[in-house]
């Protein structure tokens, strides 16, 4: 059964305008509403907070200076009375996580005057790499790492928001399908009417029928007035609505939908890999990386030391430069706090949650099949109960032409035509109200199982 194209048509040929598809209204949803934006800038700042991480890799440049002042005439043991120093220190340090090691470069000048005149000239390479603790960078790495997955989850985190909030509205389109349904069975009701109660004035005027028939066929049109006017509000109002969602004019919105089209659910077996158990995945992830840290942090800080240092010292700046001697050194430190308390702690901390994130996935998991598996029998019944509000349409359609004849005949009577007529109605609204519920069914199940976005 198609009527809702003819719905379309009388609707178009009142407004002259091309009728919205399913598709093209989530398509102008995506590029109109203001919610897209949101989402697309939430994924902007995950970007920005995974650059900032790396923030302890700069470089860090720092200057010293310093001026120094000496009287030591009354110090038996100084070789000199006065002493001028100015020194200035300026290094380079930096961090490199893929390895955990630091890097400094450093360069400092000190010039001794008055008594004594000499300059000194002093480069120094030093570089400190992690054996036990922090190996391979693996501390320095965990903001990097974390915000890492916490952009692979905002990229779920999104597409599950936009489901949620394409489904909602997607709702009222159903909803504007049905309104244009209702519309156009309430107009042909209307027409019906209309044209029964001229019939039975026709009859009354010809001392066919009593006064009675003309007032129960008078009622029967009112009341029929009355259902097309309250379908057209809320045809009108949801239109209005929508127009003002989707940034269009009120006339261009017209539903271009099949409510009685039928839909095969899929198979439910595949939902360990939807949108909300990955999301849920990505936070034991997170876990087991800090986890992976903290164990890390629980061992002996012993760090291997290398030095280079270039030094040289002379009357002048220039001649210290010249005259430079070569040393290096080579050693190892060893620290490690007694007791242990923040990492053990931290580890046990994680360890707990892991095993309450482990219980939540899988109550995730039976929540999804229940939802599933209960929206797959909803559609399945509703179906059924389509083929069913079908066949009572054709048999109130036939009640309809036998009380008509009946009628006719002079048999019957005019309330038994409208009862039928009534009935048929409803029949038909009925019909159309279990096509949108079933709609509405197909569109819960199809977010359940991640077919409405992808």
């Amino acid at each position: 059964m198609k009527q809702i194209f003819i719905a379309i048509a009388v609707l178009l040929t009142g407004f002259n305008v091309q009728a919205i598809s399913e598709y093209e209204f989530v398509e102008r949803l995506k590029n109109t509403h203001p919610f897209f934006e949101q989402q697309a800038l939430s994924s902007q700042i995950k970007q920005v907070e995974k650059h900032l991480t790396s923030a302890n890799e700069d470089w860090i440049v720092a200057i010293d200076s310093n001026y120094k002042n000496e009287d030591a005439g009354s110090i038996s043991s100084s070789t000199y009375n006065k002493l001028d120093t100015t020194s200035v220190d300026v290094s380079a340090t930096r961090k490199l996580a893929d390895s955990g090691s630091d890097i400094t470069f450093k360069h400092t000048w000190k010039d001794k005057s008055k008594d004594v005149d000499t300059t000194r000239n002093k480069f120094s390479l030093d570089y400190t790499y992690p054996l036990l603790r922090n190996r391979n960078g693996v501390n320095d790495q965990l903001d990097g790492d974390v915000a890492q997955i916490a952009i692979d989850k905002n990229t779920l985190d999104r597409l599950e928001q936009e489901e949620g909030f394409i489904l909602k509205k997607l709702k009222r389109f159903v909803d504007l399908a049905y309104a244009q349904e209702q519309q156009l069975i309430n107009e042909r009701r209307l027409v019906l009417a209309e044209q029964e109660l001229n019939l039975v004035k026709q009859k009354f005027a010809a001392s066919v029928v009593d006064k009675v028939d003309v007032l129960l066929q008078e009622d029967a049109y009112q009341r029929a007035q009355q259902q097309l006017l309250q379908a057209q509000q809320d045809l009108t109002l949801l239109r209005h609505e929508i127009a003002i969602t989707l940034a269009l004019s009120f006339n261009q919105v017209v539903a271009k939908m099949d409510l009685y089209k039928a839909y095969i659910a899929k198979d439910t077996q595949s939902l360990s890999s939807t949108r909300v158990l990955k999301i849920t995945t990505l936070d034991q992830k997170t876990l087991k990386r800090q986890l992976r840290s903290f164990k890390n942090e629980s061992q002996a800080k012993l760090d291997l030391n290398l030095g280079l240092v270039s030094d040289g010292e002379n009357t002048n700046y220039s001649n210290s430069l010249e005259n430079q001697s070569t040393t290096w050194n080579v050693g190892l430190g060893l620290s490690y706090p007694l007791g242990g308390v923040k990492s053990s702690n931290n580890i046990k901390r994680a360890e707990i949650k892991l095993a309450r994130l482990a219980r939540y996935k899988q109550e995730q998991l039976l929540d999804l099949n229940v939802k599933a598996v209960t929206l797959k029998e909803k559609i399945n019944l509703l179906m059924k109960m389509l083929k069913s509000n079908k066949k009572q349409i054709a048999i109130a359609k036939a009640r309809t032409v036998e009380e008509k004849a009946r009628y006719a005949n002079g048999s019957g009577q005019a309330s038994f035509v409208i009862s039928a007529q009534n009935n048929e109605q409803n029949a038909q609204l009925g019909y159309a109200q279990v096509a949108t519920n079933y709609q509405k069914a197909v569109l819960d199940f199809k977010a359940t199982i991640d077919q409405l976005v992808r």
